[in-house]
């Protein structure tokens, strides 16, 4: 359980770190997509929220501790933060593809060590947080065509 406890720390981390990068993009964008980048970047902050808080909580219900510091998350966080600079839509949707594959991976490898150590609840959460950027992933792959 200490190498799920890593990982899930690691997702947690990530995520405060793109809760804060999602606000970067939806302040900073700019260009004809404007308004639906706009839209869609506080769409996946909220997002992100919802998933960071069933994380930490999920790690309190099995005897984990999250981390739940700006500064622990930092140290862990593979995620990185962007600069406050104006970028085009499209360059940010790219910037927020990116971090979405490497999410859709670590749910992945979640899952798996989740389901081997036999938190099926945990693999479970892991499974909808897979689903969950493989869609957004199809919707920003068909935005960018």
């Amino acid at each position: 359980m200490a190498n799920l406890e890593k990982k899930l720390n690691q997702y947690v981390a990530d995520l405060t770190v793109m809760y804060t990068k999602l606000h970067n993009v939806h302040w900073y964008v700019e260009g004809a997509q404007f308004f639906r980048m706009h839209e869609l970047f506080e769409e996946y902050y909220d997002q992100v929220t919802a998933d960071l808080d069933e994380v930490a909580e999920r790690m309190l219900q099995i005897d984990m501790k999250p981390v739940g510091s700006l500064k622990g998350a930092l140290e862990l966080a593979k995620i990185e933060e962007r600069d406050d600079k104006f970028g085009a839509d499209k360059d940010l949707l790219e910037v927020v593809k990116k971090d979405f594959d490497y999410f859709l991976n670590a749910s992945k490898e979640i899952t798996s060590i989740a389901s081997e150590a036999g938190d099926e609840p945990t693999a479970d959460l892991m499974i909808g947080f897979t689903a969950h950027y493989e869609k957004a992933l199809w919707m920003i792959n068909a935005l960018l065509k």
